[in-house]
């Protein structure tokens, strides 16, 4: 245990505007006693500490830090269990849990943000998104008002951009798309982010470079897919060619089939290049598409939770699967609700032995 009781001594003299000089008279000790605890060279003899806390009006285990160390606990539970609850969909547990966190720690802008992900980012319904707006703009404010953590503030914007736009859908919201688009124009440009600029820095040091270099592909490949993505509502609405070329691109980038940030995309490409086949008359085509979606879905939940790329261009690039919209859920449930419900598939054409075959073996 690390006690930095000359920090915390330093601290509280300088909140209080007091100096060391007339803090060593109360104590009947050398300025240069008061100096050295300050820089941590020595320590104060145990029999000072309850008169130490007595003149800045604090306990002895304040002094000693103890208390902090118990919040720094408390801390990191919230912070694990947000992870927990979030990966696990357990979206109103994990919304009840940082509202409790941010109660006990009102200052802690890292819980703050991670509240505003559960307000903004668990529900869709209009009277619950109207019902918190107020509580949105209040954390969005103080975030950017007072937090110098750049990555914080950043990525609540990211929130409020994305509120924002679910709120100008809604009739009596009183939100304009405009407001989102405010907030969107002080975000910094793609090519500003970390994972890109990492890319540049490290001409000297070769290894680290080609990490970087990984770490940036794997995450560009990820925001392709995610680009693609958004550019379609519905299956049926994708372009074969452009799901064709995608997904020759990721087996050219990642030929060991290791595609990390990528692989809930290629598995949801290969399901709507399947819905393209079926609709043009290509039945093998798009059973042989939804099989290659059942196998790579079998393969993302077989993964650790955390894996490490080994194909040449991201190797060692890693992948946390619980952090994705999957999270702890199964890819081959979400992709049989696909087959089964989801696609515009025929009930004549469900009844065929090999897709029959193909659900039945989907775990």
């Amino acid at each position: 245990m690390t006690i930095n009781i000359g920090q915390t001594i330093k601290s509280m003299r300088k909140e209080k505007d007091i100096t060391q000089e007339t803090l060593a008279n109360f104590l009947g000790v050398t300025n240069q006693s008061i100096s050295k605890w300050e820089r941590n060279e020595t320590y104060p003899d145990i029999t000072m500490l309850p008169a130490i806390a007595s003149f800045f009006g604090t306990s002895v285990d304040n002094l000693l830090g103890i208390n902090k160390i118990e919040q720094e606990r408390k801390l990191q539970y919230y912070c694990n269990e947000y992870s927990r609850l979030w990966s696990e969909h357990k979206f109103e547990e994990v919304t009840s849990l940082m509202k409790d966190a941010v109660c006990e720690f009102p200052g802690n802008f890292d819980l703050l943000v991670k509240y505003l992900n559960c307000l903004t980012g668990t529900q869709n319904k209009s009277d619950y998104l109207i019902s918190v707006k107020q509580e949105v703009q209040n954390i969005y404010e103080m975030i950017q008002e007072h937090c110098t953590i750049d990555s914080i503030r950043i990525w609540a914007k990211k929130l409020m951009c994305r509120y924002l736009s679910k709120l100008s859908s809604i009739a009596d919201s009183g939100v304009d798309i405009k407001e989102a688009e405010n907030v969107l124009l002080n975000m910094p440009l793609m090519q500003n982010a970390r994972d890109f600029e990492a890319m540049y820095i490290y001409y000297s040091y070769p290894e680290k470079k080609k990490q970087a270099c990984a770490n940036g592909v794997s995450e560009l490949l990820r925001l392709l897919g995610e680009s693609l993505f958004r550019m379609y509502e519905e299956p049926t609405d994708y372009d074969e060619n452009i799901l064709e070329s995608f997904i020759g691109l990721l087996h050219a980038v990642m030929p060991d089939e290791d595609y990390g940030k990528s692989f809930n995309h290629i598995i949801y490409d290969y399901g709507y290049l399947g819905v393209k086949k079926y609709l043009k008359g290509d039945k093998e085509g798009a059973l042989k598409c939804f099989r290659e979606e059942v196998r790579l879905a079998k393969i993302f939940d077989s993964l650790p939770d955390v894996s490490v790329s080994t194909s040449p261009v991201v190797c060692g690039a890693t992948f946390e699967k619980t952090k994705t919209i999957i999270g702890t859920d199964k890819m081959q449930s979400r992709v049989k609700y696909l087959l089964g419900e989801r696609y515009p598939l025929s009930e004549n054409f469900k009844e065929n032995p090999e897709f029959k075959e193909l659900i039945s073996n989907i775990g």
